[in-house]
């Protein structure tokens, strides 16, 4: 009789906790994870600041802490070296609205989970997996049984200091039916590093290690294309389901390391975004103007700058529905120095950039977000790309000293023209990566007979002071 009451305890307890317990366990929307390099404790000992951002559904049960866990040379490694901790949150980012009344499920805030960990120099996996996803996501076969698994990696045997990137936007997109999106997994590398950007298939923790991912079966999804230079995200809902969806992105770090590209580390976001009916269509940026010119120049507009130099841009934006009100967002001021954004007009924005002394030449990226004031509040990012580069920069745009290169396409040899003179002519690849150092005929005339090993695929020559010469397909067998 006592086990029969027990059992009814129990199961009662049950019932009456169900609804925190799923609350509990269904409250995240998405996170990433990133480190940056911080002052050591212990000499010879490399140590990082660890950063865990969560976006979590504001009506359900908050998270007050999270497990990283910090694996040497391999995820799922277990020996010297390898341990866990626990992070605590230490502030709410930002809470976002999507100017609904009474619509919770447009609401959600972006927590943040800090510490500093001793990482010996090696080759390391972080990660951290949270409770089980919504049960109502669409693209994920049985989501509510899934974990969400984010990661990223380091490997500071190869380089002694290395922060990873960071993103940019913390805005979590929706996308209308029939329109097309544009949102940003764009992120900003101090170091200059090369970045390569892809859509990769969400995660989930592996039983019972849990330090380690492995792919979650997908459904249909919008039809996606991203930038892998840039990380911006083109989106075109077609799904005729209406909904919550998944999405993750992965972004490679790349440093050229005793004269050859090495793979240096990589981060991770996992996202869900909603899929809806409605009328209301996102306002778009259409143009920019630099400085004092009056010359507009499209958003897509590679900026070159160098550094300690200030570049002021104008960024205009219209909203095709008449009457509403445009605000701008960007989360890049807390992240890249010297960043900021100011709206200067119903339908303007000034980005002012203080470009560092120090920064390394490379390619950065700044993302701005352009919101208007419907319901739900529609929105679209844009992803600004600047080349940070110590060779002066006319006033004017040169004319652009590119080539024709024939056969074109080409498999064993291909020709084309640099200025009349001999000089130095670089090839590389789609990376940034040299693969081929030439010199031009006292004509001008280069010819390049790339190994049968070299990969089909785009190469750019460059000639001595860095300008474009021609771009090279090279087709595959």
């Amino acid at each position: 009789m006592r086990s029969l009451l027990r059992f009814r305890w129990v199961s009662t307890l049950l019932l009456w906790l169900g609804p925190l317990l799923a609350a509990h366990a269904t409250h995240i929307l998405g996170g990433e994870l990133m480190y940056t390099p911080t002052t050591s404790t212990t000499a010879g000992v490399p140590r990082y600041h660890v950063m865990v951002r969560l976006y979590r559904d504001v009506y359900k049960i908050e998270q007050p802490n999270v497990i990283l866990s910090c694996n040497r040379n391999g995820c799922a490694a277990t020996g010297t070296g390898s341990f866990t901790v626990t992070i605590p949150r230490t502030q709410v980012e930002a809470t976002y609205s999507l100017g609904c009344a009474n619509a919770p499920m447009y609401t959600y805030d972006v927590n943040l989970f800090e510490t500093d960990v001793d990482l010996p120099r090696g080759q390391w996996t972080l990660s951290v997996t949270t409770e089980n996803r919504s049960q109502d996501i669409v693209n994920l076969f049985e989501s509510i049984n899934s974990d969400i698994y984010i990661s990223a990696f380091l490997d500071n045997a190869l380089v002694a200091q290395n922060s990873s990137p960071k993103f940019l936007s913390t805005l979590l997109p929706y996308i209308l039916r029939s329109q097309t999106a544009r949102y940003s997994f764009s992120t900003f590398d101090s170091e200059g590093d090369s970045l390569v950007y892809r859509l990769v298939p969400p995660q989930q923790g592996i039983e019972p290690l849990r330090s380690c991912g492995v792919d979650i079966q997908e459904l249909s999804l919008p039809n996606f294309q991203i930038s892998v230079n840039t990380g911006a995200l083109i989106a075109q809902a077609t799904p005729a389901q209406q909904g919550y969806f998944v999405m993750a992105a992965r972004v490679d770090e790349y440093r050229l390391v005793n004269g050859s590209w090495q793979q240096i580390g990589w981060v991770t976001r996992d996202i869900t975004y909603l899929v809806l009916n409605g009328t209301n269509k996102s306002p778009t940026f259409t143009s920019l103007t630099r400085d004092a010119s009056p010359t507009p120049l499209p958003v897509s507009q590679l900026i070159r700058v160098q550094p300690g130099q200030t570049v002021a841009l104008t960024l205009n934006a219209t909203d095709p529905d008449a009457g509403q009100t445009l605000r701008f967002e960007s989360q890049a001021p807390g992240v890249i120095p010297g960043f900021s954004v100011q709206k200067t007009g119903p339908t303007t924005a000034q980005l002012t950039w203080q470009v560092p002394a120090s920064l390394p030449p490379g390619r950065y990226n700044a993302t701005v977000a352009v919101l208007d004031d419907g319901c739900p509040n529609a929105s679209e990012d844009l992803t600004l790309s600047f080349l940070v580069t110590t060779q002066v920069l006319a006033d004017r745009p040169a004319q652009s000293p590119e080539t024709a290169a024939f056969p074109m396409p080409f498999r064993e040899q291909v020709q084309f023209r640099a200025a009349t003179g001999a000089q130095a002519v670089t090839i590389l690849d789609a990376l940034g990566r040299v693969v081929a150092r030439l010199t031009s005929q006292a004509d001008g005339r280069v010819l390049w007979q790339p190994a049968p090993t070299l990969p089909a695929g785009l190469y750019v020559a460059r000639g001595a002071n860095g300008q474009l010469l021609a771009r090279l397909l090279r087709a595959a067998e």
